[in-house]
């Protein structure tokens, strides 16, 4: 059931447990790793703006800014193009389980019937294959991505348990779908807000870094999480007794006046060194496993915008997101002609 979708995240576990599952899965998602697919995620997005262009407006969620993650994410996973249509589906009914459950059973369900049929073949065809000892079977008998990874080789000597692999699976798509398309949403939203901001981009792209990192600091994608404290502590003289529910809010930390100057104020040209400091994706052990793939999407996003529709306008009212906890734009009509 949808309530067992924990089993294998990394969201579960605390160290040394949590550790040793991120070592296992740490690779795929290492800076060198991530650059490596970056052709493949502009062409994805050059293709997507070939389809808008023609067309003279979009609705710049629905038509780029989702799509985009989901085949970054699917190209990291090692998965078909055929593949796309339902893990953007489960993703979006995963994303919403977490603050309605109930909407998220069925996709639960399906997500995890196929991860089962996707790890089951796996193995069947390094079992048939019968390779020699030391012998790889990602990339040779098995198709390269994390999937094939989690799915093939053993962590500590055991394989995961398929339920496992959907769990971790199911952690990455909530973790990174949705909310690197509220990155790239977010930033265009602010940029063409005053569109004084978008003018000065076209004209300056090597400002795009500073403005990915600026959208993070004041539209975190997620505004916060909630935890059970596990024992009593004390944060700033305040106490927390066990068991009590604790939100952690990086909205609220990354407008912290004493960290940032003009701290209510979207500054697209902040200095890195500065804008870096943000909690937007978590800090210290659980952060967030997937920055580098999440920077590098928004990055190859707004380039793209930048160079094919420098004219880009907003062309109606925007929505937010329903998932309480999560900030970005579900609905961003855009034109340019």
């Amino acid at each position: 059931s949808y309530s067992d979708q924990n089993t294998g995240s990394l969201q579960r576990y605390d160290p040394p447990e949590h550790s040793r599952r991120r070592r296992f899965a740490r690779d795929p998602f290492l800076p060198r790793a991530v650059e490596a697919n970056a052709p493949a995620i502009e062409a994805v997005a050059s293709s997507l703006l070939d389809e808008l262009v023609p067309a003279g407006r979009a609705e710049l969620h629905d038509d780029f800014a989702a799509p985009l993650p989901i085949t970054s994410f699917c190209t990291l996973l090692g998965l078909d193009d055929a593949d796309h249509s339902d893990l953007k589906r489960w993703a979006e009914e995963l994303t919403l389980g977490m603050t309605f459950p109930d909407r998220a059973e069925k996709g639960w369900d399906e997500l995890r019937a196929f991860t089962g049929g996707e790890v089951e073949k796996r193995r069947a065809m390094v079992a048939e294959a019968a390779l020699g000892p030391g012998i790889d079977p990602v990339g040779t008998v098995v198709p390269e991505g994390l999937f094939s990874h989690l799915a093939c080789h053993d962590l500590d000597g055991e394989p995961l348990d398929p339920d496992e692999v959907t769990g971790m699976v199911s952690m990455m798509l909530v973790a990174g779908h949705e909310t690197t398309a509220s990155l790239i949403t977010n930033a265009v939203w602010r940029l063409l807000e005053d569109r004084s901001r978008w003018e000065r981009l076209v004209a300056e792209p090597e400002l795009i870094p500073n403005v990915i990192e600026e959208s993070l600091r004041y539209d975190p994608p997620v505004l916060g999480i909630c935890r059970t404290n596990t024992r009593n502590v004390t944060i700033h003289d305040v106490p927390i007794e066990e068991h009590s529910k604790v939100i952690y809010l990086m909205g609220a930390a990354n407008r912290d006046g004493d960290a940032f100057d003009q701290a209510d104020a979207f500054v697209m040209d902040r200095p890195l060194i500065e804008a870096r400091k943000h909690v937007a994706f978590g800090w210290g052990a659980h952060f967030c496993l997937g920055a580098h793939l999440a920077r590098l999407t928004a990055r190859v996003a707004i380039a793209g915008l930048v160079e094919r529709l420098p004219q880009l306008r907003l062309d109606g009212e925007t929505e937010r997101l329903e998932a309480p906890f999560l900030w970005g734009r579900r609905k961003l009509p855009v034109a340019w002609s």
